[in-house]
């Protein structure tokens, strides 16, 4: 069943126009709502909720996952969302892997970026996931805690790594090939480094002289 939904979603993400590769894709289940889905953006998970976002193009979502993109959310191009089938094999039912992606309101997230999504994603409201080439992962060996939460108003630079269970606060810079791993519970502020710690307080990036 997942071979097929898989050769399914490739063949719609190749249709000519947005409206037929919507119609597609609520063919298969999901809720969209006046979205935009990029020419050969796949998607083959358990549930999608797109609400008037825009998907760029060649992005691939797939995997036993649920993922809901919310309203003036943007997605650039050649981003992939994977969760791994092997979450579903008998041995790691208990693991209560949770599988999902949250893209709350306004956000952005540029291109050629990695998330994996066996456990929980919510990237808050206004918040950017900027350059190219970081990488979100969920799980590892021994890891329990494995939910990845970036709040409001955040911008993340190239390179970047979230490590399984890291999380940081609202209004916060995250330097460019800084590893995010743990709780950073503090507002406003910028990190930096492998690991990352607090480098600025009272840090706004949206400000020209911050």
């Amino acid at each position: 069943m997942k071979k097929i939904k898989i050769i399914l979603a490739a063949l719609i993400s190749l249709l000519p126009l947005n409206g037929l590769r919507v119609l597609g894709y609520r063919l298969l289940g999901y809720r969209i709502q006046g979205a935009h889905i990029g020419f050969g953006t796949v998607i083959a998970v358990d549930q999608a909720i797109l609400e008037a976002c825009k998907l760029g193009p060649f992005n691939v979502f797939v995997g036993p996952m649920n993922i809901h993109i919310q309203r003036g959310a943007s997605i650039g191009n050649r981003n992939e969302f994977i969760c791994g089938y092997w979450v579903l094999r008998d041995e790691y039912r208990d693991r209560r892997y949770v599988r999902g992606l949250e893209v709350c309101e306004e956000a952005l997230i540029t291109s050629r970026h990695y998330f994996d999504l066996s456990g929980a994603l919510v990237l808050g409201e206004r918040s950017w996931i900027a350059g190219i080439d970081s990488q979100f992962w969920t799980h590892g060996a021994g890891v329990a805690d494995r939910d990845i939460r970036i709040g409001s108003g955040c911008y993340i630079g190239s390179a970047v790594r979230f490590s399984p269970g890291a999380s940081i606060n609202d209004n916060v810079v995250v330097a460019m090939g800084s590893v995010v791993s743990g709780n950073l519970p503090e507002s406003n502020v910028l990190i930096g480094g492998v690991p990352a710690r607090v480098l600025k307080s009272d840090y706004n990036w949206k400000e020209k002289d911050a």
